[in-house]
């Protein structure tokens, strides 16, 4: 059971607050049911796993012995189907030729952002000083990205 709840619990969001995670409710145990006749458990394809954890994650079907009991009533295996889903391994890198932008911002970059930030929290600039303020911060922004890199900032 440890080992279904570690793999699933990465398929899932957390149960809603005041919600048993540790049993299902009629109209879940329909959907587990009704969501796994249409699969074959000796037979499952990533694609097949990843929209059975996207089903159960949007009805906010929890990991728990009740739900690990269903599943293998019907004969899968829910770390499996986490396991075939990459449910457990890390974020894939970006696609080849896709670079990753990283903002490089000096001392005094950030010093100017904190203090146009002060002033633009204070409240007390009008409608032109603000659009000025965002100008400069969106300068400062474009100092700081890489050649090509897109800064939008709008109010």
């Amino acid at each position: 059971m440890t080992s279904i709840q570690g793999s699933m619990s990465n398929m899932m969001p957390p149960p809603p607050k005041g919600q048993n995670s540790t049993t299902l409710t009629e109209e879940q145990s329909q959907l587990i049911t009704e969501t796994l006749e249409q699969y074959d458990a000796d037979n499952l394809t990533e694609a097949d796993a990843k929209a059975i954890v996207e089903t159960f994650s949007e009805a906010g079907i929890q990991p728990s012995e009740a739900f690990a009991a269903q599943l293998d009533e019907l004969g899968f295996d829910a770390k499996a189907i986490g396991d075939s889903a990459g449910m457990d391994g890390p974020p894939p890198p970006p696609p080849p030729g896709e670079q990753v932008a990283s903002l490089s911002i000096t001392e005094e970059m950030l010093s100017e952002l904190n203090t146009l930030l002060n002033e633009m929290s204070e409240g007390n600039l009008s409608d032109d000083e603000q659009a000025n303020t965002l100008s400069r911060i969106k300068d400062i922004f474009e100092q700081g990205m890489p050649e090509g890199g897109l800064v939008d900032i709008t109010v």
